[in-house]
């Protein structure tokens, strides 16, 4: 071959980055090791070959591995015939390599992936050997952070409360002779986000619980209460129909409560038959999507008219509570968007069930709550970037 043409086999991308990788790691090892190797004659007193009264007399190299920019170095530690050399720059090295993993744990397993995805990858990049549980360990430095992260105050200018729950498998352990040796059970864990009055959005707090009652969420209220929630500054609670959340915010916050308008969309629409489901979404949203509370009553009149008689279980549902459903009317039509429905609250939940799916079942109240602080860091963070309100650009698509 012409040595033209090998240039160009060489310089492929592939190649390339291949080529570069192993003399980065070839340089830097050479670097490591004369460093040791300078080290152990420091200690020993003497340079190789040079005689002295030290008993102890070089005997070779190990070779031991640590992860370095791209896969793994190869160094070679000086040994002795009798007895062991002291390296401070190895334990560094050491240490710092360990460091390295476990900053490369945390980043991963903070971007979303599993303890067991985030082990296979830096495994497979560094030829190391540490396994899930590593990474749950390496994980545990984060603790003091996620402490003060759950004492946070709630923003004093918390405008729109959201509250809904999620069900996550829990491992319960044998507590008494009487448990099964341990099962697995669906818990409620309540959670709660905010928006302050400039439109920003925050996650207020979670509660995980056997079940989601009225006292589950009377506990979760007075611990945002404690916090620094405050009652008179909230213009809207925003949730489902669920009796539990409506008990708990009539007894404890005494505020407007919206209930989500897309639930009651989806309960109507499972009482149509197919061929009609259309042209009754079509004048639902008539009603709940008007440009006035004024509108939205002369569209619910000709909802009535139109399908009470063939549906009256479906236009029941459609118009029950009515008042309720449509809160979000007292507030600026720009924030009408968000505040129909618990959307974004439920939006929030997905994230936290796709991020814990990959760890199955929780086994302590501790890996809950870091997988909940690393979501709902990077949901503020999101949030951060844009406001929860914006000004309605097209009006009569929203009327429509």
């Amino acid at each position: 071959k012409s040595i033209r043409q090998r240039i160009r086999e060489l310089v492929q991308p592939g190649t390339l980055q291949i080529i570069i990788e192993q003399e980065v790691n070839s340089i830097l090892a050479e670097t490591l090791n004369e460093k040791l190797k300078e080290e152990a004659s420091q200690i020993l007193k003497r340079e190789a070959y040079q005689r002295s009264d030290n008993p102890l007399y070089r005997n070779g190299y190990k070779h031991f591995s640590m992860p370095g920019l791209s896969g793994q170095i190869i160094l070679k530690k000086p040994v002795v015939r009798k007895g062991s050399l002291q390296l401070p720059f190895l334990h560094t090295l050491k240490k710092a390599g360990k460091f390295f993993v476990n900053l490369l744990a945390l980043r991963f397993w903070t971007s979303g992936a599993s303890t067991r995805g985030t082990a296979s990858a830096i495994n497979d990049i560094f030829g190391s050997s540490i396994s899930p549980s590593d990474v749950s360990a390496a994980t545990d430095c984060l603790e003091p952070a996620i402490l003060e992260w759950e004492k946070r105050s709630v923003p004093a200018d918390i405008s729109y409360l959201f509250l809904d729950a999620v069900f996550l498998p829990v491992c319960r352990h044998k507590m008494n002779i009487n448990d099964p040796a341990g099962f697995t059970k669906k818990q409620a864990l309540l959670a709660a986000i905010g928006i302050d009055s400039s439109g920003t959005t925050y996650v207020l707090g979670f509660l995980l619980g056997d079940r989601e009652n009225s006292d589950s969420w009377n506990a979760l209220i007075e611990a945002l209460l404690s916090k620094g929630l405050k009652k008179d500054a909230l213009r809207l609670i925003i949730s489902d129909e669920h009796k539990a959340i409506i008990e708990a915010v009539s007894a404890k916050l005494q505020a407007p409560h919206q209930y989500c308008i897309v639930h009651k969309q989806r309960n109507v629409l499972l009482r149509i038959p197919h061929q009609d489901k259309k042209e009754v979404l079509a004048d639902f949203n008539a009603v709940y999507w008007a440009a006035s509370k004024d509108q939205a009553l002369l569209a619910r009149g000709r909802f009535e008219a139109k399908w009470s008689a063939r549906y009256p279980k479906a236009t029941e549902i459609a118009f029950s509570s009515f008042e309720n459903f449509t809160m979000f009317f007292k507030e600026p039509k720009h924030c009408w968007k968000t505040l129909r429905s618990s959307n974004r609250m439920e939006r929030f939940n997905r994230e936290i069930k796709r991020r814990t799916r990959p760890a199955g079942a929780m086994h302590s109240e501790k890996e809950l709550s870091k997988i909940l602080w690393a979501v709902s860091l990077r949901q503020e963070q999101s949030w951060a970037s844009r406001a929860a309100f914006k000004p309605n650009k097209h009006p009569k698509k929203e009327a429509a």
